[in-house]
């Protein structure tokens, strides 16, 4: 088979190769024929990691996890979640297979193969996990599984490139990526990042559902994103029709001896955006 030779994607690789010695395992050079895979990351901005002394001077974007909740997917029993990744060294005019593994999260409700996803061994998650030929960014695809415990738990799956036949692992520190499932409601993994609480109040499980029932929209990671990368002062536009709504139903309630919308713990719910200092 003949193999093709990517010039301006190897040199990019190797100034990565030489600049950033900080948290991975020296590689070997480019006139081997190996060929090596990590994950991509990005910033809450949606740009790209460069580097992994990207990684390094920022946060731990690496222990983020994904989340998948299945409570915004109706009666969807299973489904693909895409994380992308890509390939350093040679590009190939051929498709090749790359393998995952679980990495098991000590104090951790682990997810179990079979019931939270499909296992990486199955026919029907390898015939997905090809590089196509010519690519070098591509999508890992982790077909996740609605299960019973989901509707109680979020279960974690850290996920691992496996070395095979085709490709060895490439930077230690972009070599693991975690996806988190749910079948509940719980706290988005950007609401941090966008530092919500300084344009919603503080996060709460019945605070978070009565966003959704009164916009219609999910307010999960994708749409949040979306929505603060496009126009974040709708946010803002939003926190006021939330604590308008809020104290209107808190009146009615009441009324009817009810008493006002409260969190699990008994906090009262609140829009009020909390304070930088």
């Amino acid at each position: 088979m003949n193999i093709i030779h990517n010039i301006k994607h190897i040199t990019l690789a190797a100034i990565t190769l030489i600049g950033t010695a900080s948290c991975e395992k020296d590689l070997e050079p480019y006139s081997n024929p190996d060929c090596y895979l990590n994950f991509l990351f990005k910033t809450s901005y949606g740009d790209d990691y460069a580097t992994t002394d990207d990684i390094n001077t920022g946060y731990a974007v690496t222990d983020q996890a994904t989340i998948y909740n299945f409570k915004f997917h109706n009666d969807r029993t299973s489904d693909t979640v895409w994380v992308e990744a890509q390939t350093m060294g040679f590009v190939t005019d051929y498709d090749r297979q790359f393998a995952l593994e679980q990495v098991m999260m000590e104090g951790e409700e682990n997810a179990v193969a079979g019931v939270d996803y499909v296992a990486f061994d199955s026919e029907e998650a390898q015939s997905a996990m090809v590089v196509k030929a010519g690519e070098t960014k591509f999508k890992v695809p982790v077909i996740v599984k609605r299960s019973e415990q989901q509707r109680t738990k979020t279960v974690m799956l850290k996920i691992r490139f496996k070395a095979n036949d085709y490709f060895r692992n490439g930077f230690d520190c972009m070599q693991e990526r975690i996806i988190a499932i749910t079948d509940r409601l719980a706290k988005p993994s950007v609401w941090d990042d966008f530092d919500l609480d300084f344009f919603l109040g503080y996060y709460g499980e019945v605070k978070h559902k009565l966003m959704i029932e009164w916009s219609g929209n999910t307010w999960d990671d994708e749409y949040i994103t979306e929505v603060y990368n496009t126009d974040n002062a709708y946010i803002d536009y939003m926190d006021q029709v939330f604590a308008k709504r809020l104290a209107e139903e808190n009146e009615k309630r009441k009324a009817q001896g009810l008493d006002v919308y409260r969190e699990a713990d008994g906090t009262e719910v609140d829009f009020t955006p909390a304070s930088w200092w």
